[in-house]
């Protein structure tokens, strides 16, 4: 809990100086999972691991880019893996839409054997089903290079509900109009 606590007040930090009027914050909570290949699920005590809680912090900084930061930990699993993400996303100018695809790119320390890193890359977006809450979905992959015996490259797939908010003391309604997607036009 203590990592955490820690991680969180290192991204809330991280651009409360910025000279960006607005800056919009999202935390997720949800869950990851954790995919080794066939090959490699017999050397690391099996192909899935299941995670939660995943706690995601993110903060929109530049025209289209966001910067994303993570923690999430085994659950009720016999395999040990924590895994601290830090990530860039690009989202194609999406960020005001219903539907928000993004690319990712980012690194990992990966706390199980041994604490190694990992480079990561993938795709995710959010289904924003009102102004302040999204369903969000993560897909990557995670490398790591083969010298490393006690961590493989591998896939991970992550979860959540999003909540969207303001650090300015607005509150927080974004001035594009985004409707619900029930309100959308089809």
């Amino acid at each position: 809990m203590k990592h955490i606590v820690l991680i969180l007040v290192f991204l809330f930090t991280l651009n409360s100086f910025s000279q960006n009027e607005v800056n919009k914050w999202a935390v997720t909570l949800g869950s990851g999972f954790v995919l080794y290949s066939v090959e490699d699920g017999p050397d690391m005590g099996g192909r899935l691991i299941s995670q939660f809680p995943r706690i995601s912090v993110a903060t929109y900084v530049l025209k289209n880019i966001t910067l994303a930061g993570s923690i999430s930990t085994d659950f009720n699993d016999n395999q040990k893996y924590t895994t601290y993400d830090g990530e860039v996303r690009y989202d194609f100018g999406t960020s005001q839409n219903t539907i928000n695809p993004y690319v990712l790119i980012g690194g990992s320390l990966i706390e199980s054997k041994h604490v190694l890193p990992t480079l990561n890359f993938g795709i995710g977006g959010t289904l924003w089903i009102s102004n302040r809450l999204g369903l969000q979905g993560v897909l990557m992959h995670k490398y790591n290079e083969e010298r490393f015996q006690s961590q493989r490259s591998h896939t991970y797939a992550s979860v959540g509900i999003t909540y969207r908010f303001s650090l300015s003391g607005g509150n927080g309604r974004s001035t594009s109009g985004r409707k619900r997607i029930w309100e959308s036009k089809h």
